[in-house]
């Protein structure tokens, strides 16, 4: 890691210099390039011109020298012995104009001379006149400083070609320039004036290009490209042969281009043509003599560079060794606390040299770690501690459950069970945790209908009911009440059971029920006994006062056979009573089992002066129950209204369809949303206010000694709440009591609902 920081480093530092550095050599070294081409372009262009102005100056000079030469014309023109005399004062002319004083061979005063530009006639070797036939009529040299005649024929055929012509000539060995003007006498040429003249003015003018060129070579070509006159390298050089090397573009025009020497050099190429001539003009300017101080200057900042390198470099490796290296070690330090290694410390090295920042670090680190690991032993104690503690509160709470005699047993939202208490194994043989509850309790494969467990999690609030479950003694009555445990943030999380076998209590509740039920159809045969005992006793006088006075028998007929008639018609009733199956659940009419009710209670003795009414509801759906256990509540509740009137009032015995039809009829309730109520109602003084919470316990009675057991109510209010349904006293005061029956109503057939058959 310290590495590659070391090299990051070096690079943000160092890479943005060496990347504008070499941007701006890049830059430099082209615009340097661009004004070699531009330089090279115009010296190119300059020599071309001061070529073409030379050679307009040397074509103009020679006519004049001899346009007004009378001698001339007398020479080529007149007869023999004239032209003869006229020969030598001409060739005495012509060295006088020319040379004038000076010796043979010694340039005069210039015609044409500037400060750079020596005169052309100083450079003029000689001036002859030829014959139209070749001759050589006169020279400006004398006869012993001439030598071989090579230009005469030049002359005349470049004279020919017309006024004041231009051609080269080689009669010094070196290259020359041969200007041919002819004499035209009556419109025929007699003779022609030639002039030539040296190339040194050209060597001059390519040295002084040169020069300024900075050591550019410059070439003189003909039209053939050969060179005519040459500098390289500062020096003349004798023109000879051609540039091999020379490119040789298409157009015959000035250009400029990128080409290479035979020496390797790499050159900036100019060529201009000079007008008029054909010839050419060639710079060639090295690039290194341009590129030279550009190169020089990238040397120093090279070396400016790497000084600047090794400086960074060892700034970087002196930050490293003071701070990277003691970074890397608290790095180190921290992993292998973060490993387990509590406690570790940084080497004292680091921690007491170094920079006075990582020093202090280092030392707080290594505090810090120390007061980790105390921090660290001291919550592993505290841990191990409450570790300790929970598994105490945990041996405890498993003490506590397993005491409970009663099956305890915790469930899941899943309704898994969790936890089980001793009494729970004990109840079904066998460990319970991990099952559902209801396969463990009544071997189901999905949860029951009226669960209490689901109706906790469902409402959050306690539930109760009754079940037959499995157990090791065979399917017995369980007894369940179920309470919700909820988290901090109040839903409930789990469900907490308490359940216990009620076999013996449902025995208890059974015989009880047995007994009230004996008691209530003992007062009803007292009264049908007093029933039956009135028509006797009528029938009884009757036959007694038949016998003492048998004239006045067929009066006493009429009479015994209604007494016969009321008790066989009361006869019958029981009988029709008794043969109606009633201890099995089927799907029962209340409007019958209340008319059933008002019959039997219509014999009690007690019923005499009182009125008896029935406020039947039609079309009343069938609820599913023991007939025989609504008959027994309902008999109940009639028999304890008539004690409440004592012989005088009004009993009323009333059904309806109660709450939750939908806001639609009656007769379309909803089936299982709604219930059948059944009110008992009477006229008499009502319960008083202290008993009214006591009503429905056990042994509890207003009445007289001897004539109430304390358990009607009880019994029926049990009675009721295993048919599904309620029993409360809806409304009790000075204007009588009502006591209300509520029971849930059976699904609707298929074939249609039960109907109630209405009673007189």
């Amino acid at each position: 890691m310290g590495q590659w920081l070391v090299l990051l480093v070096v690079i943000l530092f160092v890479g943005p210099l060496l990347i504008s550095n070499l941007w701006g050599y890049l830059r430099s070294r082209e615009a340097l390039i661009d004004l070699a081409f531009r330089n090279t372009r115009d010296l190119t262009a300059l020599e071309a011109a001061q070529g073409e102005d030379f050679l307009r100056d040397v074509t103009t000079l020679v006519p004049a020298l001899v346009g007004s030469d009378r001698e001339l014309l007398a020479a080529t023109a007149g007869p023999a012995e004239v032209q003869a005399s006229a020969r030598v004062r001409l060739g005495e002319r012509l060295q006088g104009s020319i040379l004038g004083k000076a010796r043979p061979g010694e340039a005069t005063a210039p015609a044409r001379q500037g400060p750079d530009q020596p005169g052309e006639l100083a450079e003029l070797a000689e001036l002859q006149v030829v014959s139209a036939a070749g001759e050589l009529l006169a020279s400006s040299l004398p006869l012993h400083a001439r030598g071989p005649d090579l230009t005469s024929a030049l002359c005349l055929q470049r004279g020919r070609a017309g006024p004041a012509t231009v051609a080269l000539g080689a009669v010094t060995g070196g290259a020359e320039l041969v200007v041919a003007s002819p004499v035209v006498v009556e419109g025929v040429t007699a003779a022609v004036v030639c002039g030539r003249f040296r190339f040194a003015v050209f060597q001059r003018l390519l040295t002084q290009l040169a020069r300024r060129a900075g050591g550019a070579d410059v070439y003189l070509l003909d039209e053939r490209r050969q060179v005519l006159a040459a500098v390289e390298a500062g020096q003349v050089v004798p023109g000879a042969g051609a540039l091999a090397w020379l490119p040789r573009p298409a157009a015959d025009a000035a250009w400029t281009m990128r080409g290479g020497s035979p020496r390797g050099a790499d050159l900036v190429i100019g060529y201009a043509p000079v007008a008029g001539s054909g010839w050419g003009v060639v710079v060639a300017t090295p690039l290194a003599e341009t590129l030279a101080d550009l190169e020089h200057l990238k040397v120093q900042a090279i070396a400016v560079f790497s000084m600047l390198m090794a400086v960074v470099v060892l700034a970087v490796l002196l930050a490293w060794r003071t701070l990277v290296r003691p970074l890397r070690a608290l790095a180190e330090t921290s992993e292998q606390i973060a490993a387990g290694a509590i406690g570790t410390t940084v080497a004292s090295t680091v921690a007491s040299t170094g920079p006075r920042e990582i020093v202090e670090l280092a030392r707080e680190f290594n505090q810090m770690s120390l007061a980790l690991r105390d921090a660290r032993q001291g919550l592993e104690d505290r841990i191990a501690e409450r570790t300790r503690q929970l598994a105490d509160s945990r041996h405890f709470l498993e003490l506590l459950l397993d005491s409970i005699d009663q099956r305890v047993v915790v469930t899941d939202p899943q309704l898994y069970i969790v936890k089980a208490n001793a009494a729970a194994v004990r109840l079904h043989g066998r460990p319970l945790v991990g099952e559902p509850c209801y396969r463990a309790f009544e071997d189901r494969d999905r949860p029951c209908d009226g669960c209490p467990v689901q109706a906790t999690f469902h409402g959050g609030h306690p539930a109760s009911a009754e079940r037959a479950q499995r157990t090791v003694d065979g399917q017995q009555p369980i007894a369940i009440q179920t309470y919700p445990v909820r988290d901090d943030s109040g839903q409930v999380r789990s469900v907490i059971s308490i359940s216990r076998v009620i076999t013996q209590e449902k025995q208890l509740q059974a015989q009880l029920a047995f007994h009230e039920k004996m008691a209530a159809f003992g007062q009803l045969a007292a009264g049908i006994a007093h029933e039956l005992g009135n028509p006797l006793a009528s029938i009884d006088a009757q036959l007694q006062r038949a016998e003492a006075d048998p004239e006045r028998a067929r009066q006493s007929v009429p009479v015994v056979r209604k007494e016969v008639g009321r008790m066989s018609r009361l006869l019958r009733e029981l009988v029709d009573f008794s043969r109606r199956k009633r201890s099995e659940v089927h799907l029962a009419s209340v409007n019958q089992i209340v008319d059933d009710v008002l019959k039997l209670v219509e014999h009690d003795p007690r019923a005499r002066g009182v009125e008896l009414v029935r406020e039947l509801a039609p079309e009343l759906p069938g609820v599913r129950i023991v007939e025989d256990h609504l008959v027994q509540v309902l008999l109940n509740l009639g028999l304890n209204a008539l004690d409440a009137l004592g012989g005088r009032g009004r009993v009323v015995l009333s059904t309806r369809l109660g709450p939750g039809t939908d806001g639609g009829s009656e007769a379309e309730a909803e089936p299982g949303r709604a219930v059948v109520e059944v009110r008992v109602s009477d006229t008499g003084t009502g319960v008083p206010l202290e008993i009214r919470d006591r009503l429905f316990q056990p042994f509890h009675t207003t009445k007289a000694a001897g004539r109430g057991t304390g358990l009607g109510l009880f019994v029926s209010k049990r009675i009721v709440d295993e048919l599904g349904g309620s029993l409360t006293l809806e409304q009790t005061g000075p204007a009588g009591t009502v006591f209300l029956v509520r029971l849930p109503v059976a699904p609707r057939p298929s074939s249609g609902r039960v109907r109630a058959k209405e009673g007189s």
